[in-house]
């Protein structure tokens, strides 16, 4: 398994306000993506501080999960109890830090990453940053937004395809660091072959099925591959700072 991550600033922003943290362990991958929001520099202290604490948290008990757990089922609700943990640590202290600086108030962050261990996949998310499976032939979103465009999709208000260009399509419903407590989703499933995309948004907001089918397709290295999915964010606007983390499960 090969894994790369990589982060740009785009083409219309001074400050890159996402963080990405990567651990990779005993065929055992954990991957998460962060991108702040709020005033100033706030958006990237929350993403810094949320990316940091959810990693100090998880990493251990996933290593620990890993080397004493044999049970299968056992193994996950462990792993999901580890991401809600991580993800309340997180969410406290960017929620107590915005409390005491009046220059970071309000600040937040979206979450999104993933676990794998063995032949296990858990996602999880708060935000609009996402996590994707993509092979030669298709690329599916494995994360729900918690964005307000997805409620009017969930709603029947509009369509994904019109979702795709609202002009409300960055507001999000939920974040770290917003309120004193937050609901994160996590789902597992099994492994596929193929490749893991754990993006922000900057990269999201450009989805194009045959445009990233094409890039996982290609013969270069995994560190180009995702270097390619930036160059493709960038070459259409890079609206929004970039975020890519790719994972490589193909046996």
């Amino acid at each position: 398994m090969q894994v790369f991550g990589i982060s740009d600033v785009g083409q219309t922003r001074s400050l890159n306000e996402d963080n990405f943290s990567v651990d990779v362990s005993d065929n055992t991958v954990v991957a998460i993506v962060c991108d702040g929001m709020g005033g100033a520099n706030a958006g990237e202290v929350a993403s810094r501080i949320a990316c940091k604490l959810f990693f100090n948290s998880i990493v251990p008990k996933i290593r620990e999960i890993r080397d004493s757990i044999t049970d299968r089922a056992e193994t996950v609700i462990k792993v999901e109890r580890a991401v809600y943990e991580a993800c309340d640590v997180a969410n406290k202290e960017v929620y107590l830090t915005s409390g005491t600086d009046t220059g970071l108030s309000g600040m937040g962050t979206t979450l999104s990453g993933c676990v794998i261990m063995d032949d296990i996949l858990w996602t999880f998310n708060v935000g609009d940053s996402r996590v994707y499976h993509i092979t030669k032939k298709s690329a599916k979103q494995l994360t729900v937004d918690h964005s307000f465009v997805q409620a009017l999709v969930d709603d029947g208000k509009i369509t994904p395809e019109e979702a795709q260009n609202h002009p409300n399509k960055n507001v999000i419903l939920r974040a770290l660091g917003i309120k004193k407590d937050v609901e994160c989703d996590v789902a597992n499933m099994p492994l596929e072959d193929g490749y893991y995309l754990v993006c922000s948004d900057g990269m999201s907001n450009y989805f194009d099925e045959k445009e990233f089918t094409r890039i996982v397709s290609s013969g270069s290295s995994i560190a180009e591959k995702a270097e390619e999915f930036v160059s493709l964010a960038n070459s259409k606007g890079g609206s929004d700072n970039i975020t890519v983390i790719l994972i490589d499960t193909e046996k």
